[in-house]
């Protein structure tokens, strides 16, 4: 699912139309990053259709005028992929509260989460190895 579809999914949710949050978009201060302009209603209909691609420096905006998190735009291809990581292998389908969870973690939190699990999981070797050689 691409981004402007997901928005328009939030849309639907949020009973909002596409007229309010490009008028709620204005009101936020988007501006073109080139020209530093304020889009016009039609130019930001043009992203909301599809007709243009999504600039990055937008997602900010949309997500604050829609009010969600930045994350939820993307939220149906994670659990797209998240289905597919556990049709593989099912009984990983019981961390996927903590596989959910791992949106909203900062980036530096989630480099110490992975050096403490990689450690983890050394020295679970290291002792399976030894348990083996008694």
């Amino acid at each position: 699912m691409k981004v402007v579809e997901r928005i328009n999914e939030i849309l639907k949710e949020k009973n909002l139309s596409k007229k309010q949050l490009a008028n709620r978009l204005i009101d936020l201060g988007l501006r073109a990053n080139k020209t530093g302009e304020i889009p016009t209603i039609s130019s930001i209909y043009a992203y909301l259709n599809g007709n243009i691609e999504l600039k990055a420096d937008m997602i900010p905006f949309i997500a604050e005028a829609l009010g969600v998190y930045e994350q939820e735009l993307f939220k149906a291809d994670s659990q797209r992929i998240l289905r597919r990581f556990y049709a593989q292998d099912p009984t990983l389908a019981k961390y996927n509260h903590i596989v959910e969870l791992l949106e909203y973690i900062s980036p530096k939190s989630l480099e110490t989460l992975e050096k403490t699990l990689i450690s983890h999981k050394n020295k679970t070797i290291e002792l399976n190895q030894i348990i083996q050689n008694l």
